[in-house]
């Protein structure tokens, strides 16, 4: 296991990223929430899932995050970020999984890579504001949140500047932003292991301050513009009835606009669903 790995690519871009489970396995690429790091990726039943199923389980920072530095990018020019990662590693094709703000890049690598994807699972993912009734999926802090990340983006990252001091002093003091978890998923952030591990990746999201979760959430505000329709790597979606952060609902409409979507709801999970169902959603992009 290895989570403080870099590599330098040939115009001077640094990409950290974290490996599990088998060197020798099916690669899988893992594109972490927001805010989240490479680090999502040792929470204990990732790697253990990873190890038992013989994945090499590989999660980049996105640029600004962790060790990854910044530069500016669309989501649309996101897969070939992914595709000089993979080329920097020498994988030919992978898999991706995107959890919760990961999904739409990993969404936008279906797209952008084809040839390169071989499947896709989507967890507790967002979806495309655009989207018919998507903005109706949007809590009170995203009702909040995403209109300034998209119009006053400068506004976001002085808040998020704080975020950065709080976590230099106090790490697991950043899960307050959780506040509105469902039973099941304050009984997953009740486990220490857990806890320590969802706190370390988040305070490792704003090592380099708030500008690279900034922009994060400013793609996130905004239409995707991937063509979703045109997606063809088969996609697996997983949500929990029970999650309080993002609806369900999301993936529900989701799915709708990618063809030839497999959908997997979980009547008990809720938005930390991969913390209890890591090894099935592994096993479906196999």
């Amino acid at each position: 296991m290895s989570t403080d790995l870099h590599i330098e690519l040939a115009d001077g871009t640094r990409i950290g990223y974290a490996e599990v489970g088998n060197p020798d396995g099916p690669p899988v690429v893992y594109l972490h929430g927001n805010p989240g790091s490479r680090l999502e990726v040792d929470v204990a039943t990732s790697r253990r899932a990873a190890e038992q199923l013989g994945i090499r389980l590989l999660a980049p920072d996105r640029p600004g995050i962790g060790l990854s530095s910044f530069h500016s990018f669309s989501l649309r020019e996101y897969p070939q970020l992914i595709g000089r990662f993979a080329d920097a590693l020498g994988l030919e094709r992978f898999a991706v999984i995107g959890v919760s703000g990961g999904g739409k890049y990993a969404c936008a690598c279906a797209w952008g890579l084809p040839d390169r994807v071989s499947q896709v699972a989507l967890v507790s993912s967002t979806c495309s504001p655009d989207l018919p009734g998507a903005k109706a999926t949007w809590n009170k802090e995203d009702r909040l949140l995403n209109p300034l990340a998209d119009r006053a983006p400068w506004l976001v990252r002085m808040v998020f500047a704080k975020f950065a001091r709080d976590a230099r002093r106090d790490a697991e003091s950043l899960l307050s932003m959780l506040d509105k978890l469902g039973p099941t998923d304050r009984e997953i952030l009740g486990r220490d292991e857990f806890r320590q591990a969802l706190s370390r990746s988040v305070a490792e999201a704003f090592r380099r301050g708030g500008r690279g979760v900034t922009h994060d959430y400013t793609l996130e505000a905004r239409s995707w513009n991937v063509p979703l329709d045109q997606i063809q790597v088969p996609i697996q979606i997983w949500h929990g009835e029970d999650d309080r952060l993002v609806s369900p609902q999301a993936s529900r409409i989701l799915a709708t606009a990618l063809p030839g979507a497999t959908t997997h709801f979980e009547p008990e999970a809720g938005h930390l669903m991969i913390a209890d169902h890591a090894s099935d959603i592994l096993q479906s992009v196999l």
